[in-house]
């Protein structure tokens, strides 16, 4: 098939036309960014004339997909997705406070930095470089216990044996405890180079010439020696000195009467040899150790999702609640704002259950989780304190979540009418309790006792429905 001069002109024709749209999207696509950006620059002048609370939730409705991204970009680390995002929203919160358009600088630029850097600062407070099981944390906070008060006891330190008849374990397991510990014993990154640890003890990271301890189980160590019986005798030596008796290179080269130099370049040659050696043992049982660790894991971040997540609704539990209480309330204080708790007890639920089935309760439990989520910010937190009470912080909120309370009111309203020919026979309504920070208290246990003596008095204004 030939190409005439003329289907080529439309050709090229077709690809300028093309190539004009392209352009013209992208200029459509930028005016309008600028002319958002100019658009949520008057509002943000607005929201610091004014601080009305409609235009501060426009600016996070706005930003919404600029906190998701960025919290995307640190979800390989440990932490639930949710509760980045919400971290994330607390540093919009706090940008859109601070702003000053004076300076010249786009928002989105300047609300990334105050994003990003509070995600980061979650991360150094509840991360670990690597998190040590439940089981081996009760076990080292037990073993704490045994050691302080047989120190008192006895007045030196105690020996492995003492620990282990206190603890009613083995001393081999004693030994292995304490093994761990050093394993899991982690450097701060903030922390000085020349911090001392609680041992006094300090390890120069920059010397060649100091050899590391360590401890294997008896299999492993069979292991090793099948391997370096296929050393040379020198590379074996040094490889026993170095390893297993913790000589330095230094006091090998003195020993065998050779060079430091060359007591180095023995010690690489020999471990490659050992690597190579052990690499086939270790390609056969690769395949095994990958899916079983897999499988460990998963089953651990089950069993450590399932403790902190109520499996009816999906929230976050009362554990979870009482634990991020005492953060916020930390942050809030730093940060010198305010901060709400607001509390909706389900009064009847009970009787409600009993009269028409669990089916049904279980049913509007989760309506109301699903539509109290849907009303609140991301930033904030809901949790289902109880089985029949909901518990929200509301982050850098004061009185105002008086109007929180009154919209989540109306939609609890709207949620109870559906089941009126239900509600005939048994009665179910909701009430709700409300404390500040500082203003009702200084700490969760004080706030929370606040909310309580509101919602249980008899004359406590319901939320019902005629």
């Amino acid at each position: 098939m030939k190409t005439t001069v003329q289907d080529t002109g439309r050709f090229l024709k077709n690809m300028k036309y093309e190539t004009n749209l392209k352009k013209n999207s992208v200029d459509t696509a930028r005016s309008s960014r600028q002319s958002m950006d100019e658009e949520m620059v008057q509002v943000l002048l607005e929201y610091r004339a004014t601080g009305r609370d409609s235009l501060r939730e426009r600016l996070i409705g706005q930003y919404t997909n600029l906190v998701e991204s960025i919290a995307r970009r640190f979800s390989g680390t440990s932490e639930p997705f949710e509760d980045l995002v919400q971290e994330g929203y607390i540093g919009l919160l706090n940008a859109i406070d601070l702003y000053d358009p004076s300076k010249n600088v786009k928002f989105p630029t300047y609300a990334t930095h105050f994003i990003v850097g509070q995600i980061k600062h979650h991360l150094r407070d509840r991360g670990k470089i690597i998190k040590e099981p439940a089981w081996l944390q009760e076990m080292n906070h037990r073993m704490t216990r045994v050691m302080d008060a047989l120190t008192q006891q006895l007045g030196t330190a105690p020996s492995n044996l003492q620990i282990a008849l206190s603890m009613g374990i083995s001393e081999e397991e004693v030994a292995e405890l304490m093994m761990n510990r050093e394993i899991f014993k982690v450097t701060s990154i903030d922390g000085s180079v020349d911090k001392e640890d609680d041992s006094g003890a300090t390890i120069d990271v920059e010397r060649k010439d100091v050899a590391v301890s360590f401890q294997v189980s008896l299999d492993e160590r069979m292991v090793l020696e099948a391997a370096m019986s296929q050393l040379k005798p020198l590379e074996q030596k040094v490889i026993q000195e170095f390893y297993f008796r913790d000589l330095t290179q230094t006091e090998i080269a003195r020993q065998l009467d050779i060079s430091c130099n060359y007591v180095s370049h023995i010690l690489r040659n020999a471990t490659r040899k050992m690597k190579q050696i052990l690499s086939g043992e270790e390609a056969r049982n690769r395949d095994v150790s990958e899916v079983a660790l897999q499988k460990r894991e998963e089953i651990a971040k089950q069993s450590e999702y399932s403790l902190v997540v109520d499996p009816l609704t999906r929230l976050y539990n009362r554990r979870y609640f009482e634990a991020r209480l005492e953060e916020e309330i930390t942050r809030t204080s730093r940060s010198q704002m305010e901060m709400s708790l607001l509390f909706i007890k389900v009064d009847g639920l009970r009787d409600f259950a009993r009269l028409n089935g669990t089916l049904k309760s279980d049913e509007i439990v989760r309506r109301m989780a699903t539509s109290v989520k849907a009303s609140i910010r991301k930033a904030d937190i809901l949790t289902r304190y109880d089985k029949d009470i909901f518990a929200l912080i509301l982050p850098f909120t004061g009185s105002r979540a008086t109007i929180v309370r009154e919209r989540l009111g109306l939609v609890l309203c709207d949620i109870l009418e559906d089941y009126m020919h239900l509600r005939m026979r048994s009665p179910i309504s909701c009430r709700m309790g409300m404390s500040i920070y500082p203003m009702d208290g200084t700490s969760g246990n004080t706030l929370i006792l606040k909310i309580t003596k509101d919602l249980y008095p008899p004359e406590q204004r319901k939320i019902r429905v005629a």
